[in-house]
């Protein structure tokens, strides 16, 4: 059973937000889970798949130090990596729906 509240964590739903977009951040520079495993000195891939909300309803949590670390990996502002969707801010074009947050664009 995990705990609702982990002391120094973002909270679950912000997390799966990160986990989002540092999965879209790492498939847009064609890099594996190992290679930011790697990146990130994490020992084992499964928690690159837990990071990224990958494995069967398991969301890690992130620290403030972890995201600090993802965003200068990423040359992201921190603030990139915790908004809806990092590649339209939750606005879509019009027409499509986000993958990331299911948003879909207005029509024009």
């Amino acid at each position: 059973m995990t705990p609702r509240h982990l002391p120094g964590k973002f909270p679950a739903a912000q997390s799966a937000v990160i986990g989002a977009n540092i999965r879209t951040l790492r498939l847009n520079r064609g890099w594996t889970m190992a290679k930011l495993g790697e990146l990130m000195g994490w020992q084992a891939v499964s928690t690159v798949c837990g990071a990224e909300g990958s494995r069967s309803s398991y969301q890690r949590r992130f620290s403030a130090s972890e995201v600090e670390k993802l965003a200068s990996i990423f040359d992201v502002p921190t603030e990139t990596l915790n908004t809806r969707c990092v590649n339209c801010g939750g606005l879509p074009p019009s027409g499509f729906a986000c993958l990331t947050c299911g948003a879909e664009g207005s029509r024009q």
